[in-house]
């Protein structure tokens, strides 16, 4: 067990010995966005990450060293969907592939939208979101490199189930659905890659919608922070992304409107959990927000 005064330093050091290919395999017994966020910020490009939720707050991370430079089918090769399949159907895929930016707020697609792709995050963030029929977002979370795009709409063949933006500028590998549907037919692996993805997917539903129902404002906004919390002993400044989230943006995030999360974040700063600038978190301390997150604090807002 790695100590958790220094715990992300032993793994960067221990990151940065590898060899391309190497890999580090890492128990967790949380949520391990933060540990991704903190890597996106320190290594982009360097890593590819499969983390996988085991149940009962159970989790497996591998993270393996990659070329920064790869070509597109080396890229999709890191996808999680594409770890066993065969070499032929990547370079197949890769093959008629094409890539496309996005600038930071600009929508990719629309939930209800026909979008004739399966897209991977190559760089930069995505956010995903639903629109109430009064006009309220709830962000359902974010895709980093190597996340897929549009999965469920490319194999049921309906449309978006939310819409897709650029959170920060980014860049997609897309693959037309009629390509992904007949490699998928033809390459068992890759279709059980996709079967694996889609109940990672399923948890992560599940656990959202638990803490819907059973979680108060004030424990969902200290989780969504803790994604940005580095880890480290008292006050620190967020990981980078923090800085860009609007109030509006972390309610959306947890599932509530802008007047509640502004009332949690206030509460939060008041109990030295963050630091506020102008109604943005610029500092953490990770300590405090896992207090809040866990109920240990109280009462709710």
């Amino acid at each position: 067990m790695l100590p958790s005064h220094n715990r992300n330093g032993i793994i960067f050091e221990a990151f940065d010995k590898l060899q391309l290919g190497g890999i580090l395999e890492l128990p967790e017994e949380s949520d391990p966005r933060a540990l991704r966020n903190e890597f996106q910020q320190q290594r982009p490009g360097r890593f590819s990450w499969d983390a996988r939720n085991l149940g009962s707050g159970r989790w497996t991370i591998r993270i393996e060293r990659i070329d920064e430079q790869a070509d597109v089918a080396t890229f999709l090769s890191h996808a999680t969907p594409f770890a066993n399949a065969k070499a032929a159907t990547v370079r197949e895929l890769a093959g008629a592939a094409t890539e496309r930016s996005y600038k930071q707020g600009e929508t990719i697609f629309d939930e209800g939208e026909i979008w004739p792709y399966l897209a991977f995050v190559r760089t930069g963030k995505v956010v995903l979101t639903l629109l109430s029929a009064d006009g309220k977002t709830h962000a359902l979370g974010e895709r980093l490199p190597q996340d897929p795009l549009n999965e469920t709409s490319t194999f049921d063949g309906g449309g978006a189930t939310t819409r897709a933006e650029a959170l920060i500028d980014c860049s997609l590998v897309l693959l037309a659905q009629e390509a992904v549907l007949h490699a998928a037919r033809n390459d068992a692996e890759l279709a059980i890659g996709f079967l694996a993805e889609a109940s990672q997917a399923r948890r992560r539903s599940i656990d959202s919608i638990g803490d819907l129902a059973f979680a108060h404002v004030l424990q969902r906004v200290a989780k969504f922070l803790l994604s940005y919390a580095p880890t480290t002993t008292g006050m620190a400044k967020g990981i980078s992304g923090i800085e860009n989230q609007s109030q509006a943006q972390i309610a959306a995030a947890a599932g509530t409107v802008r007047d509640m999360a502004a009332r949690a974040l206030l509460r939060l700063k008041n109990a030295g959990a963050v630091e506020l600038d102008r109604g943005r978190v610029r500092a953490l301390d990770r300590e405090q927000l896992e207090a809040f997150a866990h109920n240990i604090q109280a009462p709710p807002v």
